[in-house]
């Protein structure tokens, strides 16, 4: 197969792709063995691939198995510091082999069994970020929608023991309690129209959980509306725009109070054993300033998330 000639140019070799040809691999060269090592000899901590496109299946709460598209990425440690190189397509076979089209906890348990087997190592991480999809019903007009989840579903592999972390995206509307108060004043004190700045919101939830007691995606969700109510709507009438300012007007929030919220929600799991680490980044994305306002918090244990 030849598109473009530059035998004209470069006449010593030949421009044809010749699709039938199949060498012995064994003659081809492999700069895996015997490598050539460069720079500092030590570990590595991770090398691998991502993202890849895999379609997974995935637990739903309510029952049954549900298929979803997922980015999935396959990471492990490179614990000899005198070899070098993994098979990338090693990797992607793997992922193919032990995740696709398989439930997400056993195909991560078996991605990081092989890999950990195969390349020897110490360590190895999986991940898989997808949208789940759930429901939400308006507020006032008793409608319902469908609305999707940024989640990612991991799992890491340390010497023999495995670790499983589930991370969901909660997007509220965050109102400034001082822009309230200010506006409240140059109304009531002038006479002027005013109104206190909000904003769309992220509240990013991460715990560790328990393989055999299971988090579902749909509980942190539910903690997130319980705490922080203001969540953004998919369906909305008149009367639900109402109930929505009225909903954002109940709960004034600045990013501390969002952290500090969920943080006592999830330190209650936590207390009782349904939850063993935990991690809350927000962020509000300031619609009086030109940047974000951002908070993190954490359980705190030792080597826990941070």
């Amino acid at each position: 197969m030849r598109h473009n000639d530059y035998s004209s140019r470069i006449p010593e070799q030949i421009f044809v792709y010749d699709e039938y040809h199949r060498p012995d691999e064994s003659t081809l060269p492999d700069p895996q063995v015997n490598p050539v090592l460069i720079g500092a000899r030590v570990p590595i901590q991770k090398v691998g691939i991502a993202p890849v496109d895999l379609p997974i299946k995935v637990w739903r709460r309510e029952g049954g198995q549900q298929e979803l598209q997922a980015q999935a990425s396959l990471y492990c440690s490179l614990d000899d510091p005198n070899i070098k190189g993994l098979n990338l397509s090693r990797l992607y076979l793997v992922m193919h082999e032990t995740i696709k089209d398989h439930l997400s906890l056993d195909g991560i348990m078996a991605a990081l069994k092989h890999m950990a087997y195969k390349q020897r190592s110490h360590n190895a991480y999986c991940k898989l970020r997808f949208k789940y999809p759930w429901t939400q019903k308006s507020l006032r007009s008793n409608l319902e929608g469908h609305i999707a989840y940024n989640v990612e579903l991991e799992g890491q592999y340390y010497n023999d023991t495995f670790r499983f972390y589930l991370t969901v995206d909660y997007i509220y509307s965050s109102t400034c309690p001082c822009s309230y108060e200010l506006a409240h004043q140059a109304t009531s004190t002038r006479g002027v129209a005013a109104n206190a700045h909000s904003q769309r919101s992220i509240a990013k939830v991460k715990i560790r959980f328990d393989r055999q007691n299971i988090v579902w995606i749909e509980d942190i969700v539910e903690l997130c509306r319980e705490v922080i109510p203001p969540e953004v709507q998919v369906v909305v009438k008149r009367i639900d725009e109402q109930a929505f300012s009225e909903l954002n007007g109940a709960n004034l929030l600045f990013s501390e109070d969002a952290a500090r919220l969920l943080y006592g929600a999830l330190d209650t799991w936590y207390e009782i054993g349904k939850i063993f680490d935990f991690s809350i980044v927000i962020e509000h994305y300031e619609s009086l300033h030109p940047w974000s306002a951002i908070c993190v918090i954490h359980k705190g244990i030792q080597n826990g998330l941070r």
